[in-house]
């Protein structure tokens, strides 16, 4: 017997009506930078100077494309639509669009056909492969793209499903775009740290350990400007001396990263904002000290309280050390 109730998450529904939103305006952004009278390369991107960046999207399509139809041979149409999602908000949107920014605003015609054609390949195969589940949204999407004369079919309903694209997986793409992510999410979570403003866009510099890597990261400045809202960035080696009027962060062992503080924030000011943050954190660690070291306070609390009150303690402590740490360097800048 069938249940007479579905389990519908709102949240859920409203989620991929915003999916949709951005679906939209994905297709906008691209349609807005195509020249006029701008048609695809018949070749596809062979032949055309591909960034660092569009060697990855047209990967990570690629391994969309083998995984969205492995997963509906197998009807785990859950997981298909999951992974189009993520292709789309986290690849597509997230970090490629972004990275686009610049490209399109420079004078480099050879990088921008290069880009223009990875984002027709992507926009064009991407709602090819989730029109099964979206088929509404994905054929006037698909109508609007400036597909090859004669060549497009008339609808997407009857297009070719796609089955392969380009990859570039062989030149390790994904690793330099993943440590550029790295970066980038260090970089953020220090800006904020420090009470940087939005608009103070302070220089920064990345020291990579490898000489190769220099050379990658080297090319995507623009690409980190755009993302990270900085001003000038610069790409150390291993032997450059350190950047002066700069805080430092270890990543790992290929990347120390440096944000000029000296004219992006007030040194003086951000340290008496720390020094009276850990007041009241260590005010907040004594008084939880002293309820800790109350008569009785073993046998009539619950464990479970105890253990609670215990990781409360160790965080604040954690907290007050790791300002400290962070107001030393800054100390010195003064």
């Amino acid at each position: 017997m069938m249940q007479g109730s579905i389990n519908l998450d709102v949240k859920r529904v409203i989620g991929f009506k915003q999916f949709c939103n951005k679906l939209w305006n994905i297709n906008k952004f691209a349609l807005t930078n195509f020249p006029a009278g701008f048609q695809p390369e018949k070749n596809g991107v062979e032949g055309l100077k591909l960034s660092l960046a569009d060697k990855w999207i047209l990967t990570r399509l690629q391994e969309a494309t083998v995984q969205t139809n492995d997963r509906m041979e197998k009807y785990d149409f859950g997981t298909m639509v999951q992974g189009l999602y993520d292709f789309w908000l986290k690849e597509l949107a997230d970090y490629y669009i972004e990275a686009l920014k610049p490209v399109m605003k420079g004078d480099d015609a050879e990088a921008k056909k290069a880009a223009l054609n990875s984002l027709y390949i992507c926009l064009n195969t991407a709602l090819l492969l989730l029109h099964p589940a979206m088929p509404y949204i994905t054929e006037e999407l698909y109508q609007r793209l400036p597909h090859r004369t004669g060549e497009a079919a008339e609808s997407i309903v009857i297009a070719s499903y796609p089955s392969s694209c380009a990859s570039f997986k062989e030149e390790n793409v994904e690793t330099h775009i993943a440590n550029l992510q790295l970066l980038i999410g260090k970089f953020r979570s220090q800006i904020a740290a420090l009470n940087i403003p939005k608009n103070a866009n302070p220089s920064i510099y990345i020291r990579c350990s490898k000489p190769e890597t220099q050379a990658v990261f080297a090319k995507e400045t623009a690409v980190l400007q755009s993302l990270l809202r900085s001003g000038e960035t610069t790409i150390l080696s291993a032997t450059d001396a350190d950047p002066e009027g700069c805080l430092n962060q270890y990543v790992n062992e290929d990347f120390t990263i440096y944000i000029k503080v000296v004219g992006a924030i007030d040194l003086k000011l951000e340290i008496a904002r720390q020094t009276k943050n850990n007041e009241k954190l260590q005010d907040l660690a004594n008084k939880l000290t002293k309820k800790i070291n109350m008569k009785g306070y073993a046998d009539k609390v619950p464990e479970n309280v105890r253990k609670a009150d215990q990781e409360k303690l160790s965080g604040y402590e954690q907290e007050i050390a790791q300002n400290k740490k962070g107001m030393e360097p800054l100390m010195k800048l003064i």
